[in-house]
């Protein structure tokens, strides 16, 4: 935070948000919607998307609308930036950069004075993790390397590709990403992965003076439409009817209230889809599969990779190692954003059969080095064991 930041406590802030005058149901809204976020922090862009106004300016205009308004009544020495205009946002929120995004923080003294006046009940968290539909059209861009691309998610658990992304201004690393195949039969969704790049400019595949914004997509699902079975398009508009599966460009925006329905009506896809590589597939034997140095170092099993198991976890638990409280964002910035393995507190090729996971109960956030220590024997050791052997050597 600025050390010259301006201060308001928490009484005056109560009088702000009790004062028609000064507060608008906008103003409001913006506070509420980023007090229901996981650390209560989001950019202009992100509580634009939330809110459904059209772009991060109905955010900012607000804030500096409040702010002018409250200048009038109270007497606040504002921070004068030197380039010599004045902020407003400072009066809310502390905040830092982010990548391309400016971050705003809850201020703990609007906080409290939010929940004061009965503004936070019955508001439920948000999980802001978007996700992005990437389009791929056979008609017009060959995928040369498409079976290489496969080989190498089926020895490494992974494969990342570099994809144009329309919604650069919007997209980070960490979102979630689905390609669909369209243009010629069959059409639909054949990949799946996380964003793990900020938006960068490269040659356009077809005119090489021209550029386009693309990202980095690290894909743990993909198939080959030409001889496997792939989640059609017209399952999707069936079944997801308040999304554009047919985008003219590739990296639009998936709708908030469908992601969770999307990660449903896939992962059943992929845990009823005879694949010749699917991350979901059960073994049929006790053998475990670790690729050293990756992000997947766990069991491949369709349990393991249950999407919505891992967010929930995530949510209950943070980003920090649970043995060692190691943060991946802390130390490597927003390289590190939102990275963490999941771990089964059980092994799921210990039990032998299908079990409903409890997120909460059954799993764990770790570092890669930890969960690696931890999958070292057979069985493996507990998360306990492992903390203590840490202790030990210190």
């Amino acid at each position: 935070m600025n050390e010259n930041s301006p201060h308001i406590s928490k009484s005056i802030f109560v009088e702000i948000l009790q004062d028609k005058e000064l507060i608008r149901p906008d103003d409001i809204l913006i506070f509420q919607t980023i007090y229901s976020l996981e650390k209560q922090e989001a950019s202009a862009t992100e509580l634009a998307r939330i809110i459904g106004w059209t772009d991060k300016n109905g955010v900012v205009g607000r804030i500096v609308g409040l702010g002018k308004r409250i200048l009038k009544k109270y007497e606040i020495k504002q921070r004068v930036r030197e380039n010599g205009t004045k902020a407003f946002w400072d009066f809310f929120f502390t905040g830092y950069d982010k990548g391309n995004f400016f971050i705003y923080q809850l201020k703990p003294e609007l906080k409290s004075a939010l929940e004061e006046c009965g503004l936070t009940k019955n508001i439920g968290q948000i999980n802001l993790q978007n996700a992005f539909l990437f389009a791929w059209n056979p008609d017009n861009w060959k995928w040369i390397d498409l079976e290489k691309n496969l080989e190498e998610l089926k020895n490494t658990g992974k494969v990342t590709l570099k994809w144009s992304c329309i919604s650069h201004n919007k997209v980070r690393p960490g979102d979630r990403a689905f390609l669909i195949r369209l243009g010629v039969n069959p059409k639909g969704l054949i990949g799946s992965g996380k964003v793990i790049s900020e938006p960068f400019l490269s040659p356009h595949w077809g005119d090489k003076d021209k550029d386009v914004h693309r990202v980095l997509i690290e894909f743990d699902v993909l198939i080959d439409a030409e001889k496997e079975q792939i989640l059609l398009l017209e399952n999707l508009k069936n079944k997801l009817k308040n999304q554009n599966w047919t985008p003219q460009s590739s990296g639009i925006s998936i709708k908030n209230e469908i992601i969770p329905e999307l990660e449903k009506e896939w992962f059943n896809f992929l845990a009823t889809t005879k694949l010749s590589f699917n991350p979901f597939e059960e073994k049929t034997d006790n053998s475990r599969s670790f690729v050293e140095g990756s992000a997947l170092q766990v069991t491949q099993t369709r349990y393991e990779r249950n999407i919505e198991a891992r967010n929930e976890c995530l949510k209950h638990y943070g980003f920090t190692c649970v043995v060692c409280g190691f943060n991946f964002e802390k130390t490597f910035g927003n390289l590190g954003y939102k990275f963490i393995h999941v771990h089964h507190l059980t092994e799921v090729s210990r039990i032998k059969k299908e079990y409903n996971v409890n997120p909460i109960a059954d799993l764990r956030p770790v570092c890669p080095n930890c969960h690696a220590m931890l999958h070292k024997q057979n069985p493996a050791i507990t998360i306990e064991e492992l903390k203590e052997i840490i202790t030990n050597q210190k």
